[in-house]
């Protein structure tokens, strides 16, 4: 066999390796951009799996575990299949969506989005991909932003901030349009993740440091690091039982995993240029 057909039929086993294992995706530094990469809990393998030549600001996974929904920073939107790298662009309802994340049964996306001329008045939508039914989901006064679903697609939780120092985190009904307040001036909370029993991952600056904390529905809080560096934007296992966030703890920005039940930590990423947002792949056919 010829080296470039090894090398070849090597990739195709670590892919197939890493589809074995749970699949993680993440945003990683490639030629100057922020790139879509996968890899798996071990991190011994990466794969680029775009080379749009823009800057990816958010990747959310459809329920399938094979695709991604991927928001560039200009508002662009793709679907991502990670096996044959094929993206088709989804037409956005509106110009400069942020921070879209595809619902757990995929059939919808929710997003924030000012329709001013502020960057501080945005609102929570969710876009219906068949119907190409728009809903907005708030109308309340200043900022809500970085939504994510309820793992039963129920609510969509987001955050809400009056432009002091205070990021609270509320949720919405999808289909009552009811609010409810979660927090109360508790500083900033930033990056939430919801697990199936409604235990809330985020990063907040309690502690005057930013570090991984979980809410539980009762209003507990637990902070799970405590480091001077940067921890933030957690995301579940599918188990519920770890954490991927990135972390500049080794100075660049790169993922760790936070195992609960054992509280250790290890790096998943040792990307020179950085490597953030670690989105965990769900079951296949988790969820009907």
């Amino acid at each position: 066999m010829g080296f470039k057909k090894l090398m070849a039929a090597l990739l195709l086993s670590s892919v197939a390796r890493i589809g074995v294992a749970e699949d993680i995706a993440y945003l990683g530094v490639a030629d100057g951009y922020w790139e879509v990469w996968l890899t798996d809990t071990s991190g011994e393998i990466s794969e680029q799996l775009t080379e749009i030549r823009a800057d990816v600001s958010r990747i959310s996974w459809y329920p399938d575990g094979e695709n991604l929904l991927v928001n560039l920073h200009d508002g662009r939107l793709y679907k991502l299949n990670i096996r044959t790298r094929a993206l088709k662009e989804i037409k956005a309802p509106m110009p400069n969506i942020l921070d879209a994340v595809v619902s757990p049964k995929g059939d919808s996306f929710t997003f924030s989005l000012s329709t001013s001329s502020s960057i501080d008045d945005n609102d929570i939508y969710v876009y219906h991909f068949a119907t190409k039914k728009l809903d907005k989901l708030t109308s309340m006064p200043r900022l809500q932003h970085e939504p994510s679903w309820s793992p039963d697609g129920r609510y969509v939780y987001f955050l809400s901030g009056d432009g002091g120092q205070v990021h609270d985190i509320w949720r919405v009904g999808v289909k009552t349009r009811s609010t409810e307040q979660l927090t109360v001036s508790s500083l900033y909370h930033f990056d939430l993740a919801v697990r199936d029993d409604g235990v809330i991952a985020y990063s907040g600056n309690k502690s005057g440091n930013y570090e991984i904390w979980l809410r539980q529905p009762a209003g507990q809080t637990e902070m799970l690091t405590q480091n001077p560096a940067l921890d933030a934007r957690p995301s579940w296992s599918p188990g519920g039982d770890q954490l991927l966030f990135h972390s500049t703890r080794q100075g660049g920005l790169n993922i760790w995993v936070y195992d609960i039940p054992t509280k250790s930590l290890q790096a998943i990423t040792k990307n020179p240029e950085g490597a953030r947002h670690a989105v965990w792949a769900p079951l296949k056919g988790r969820r009907s």
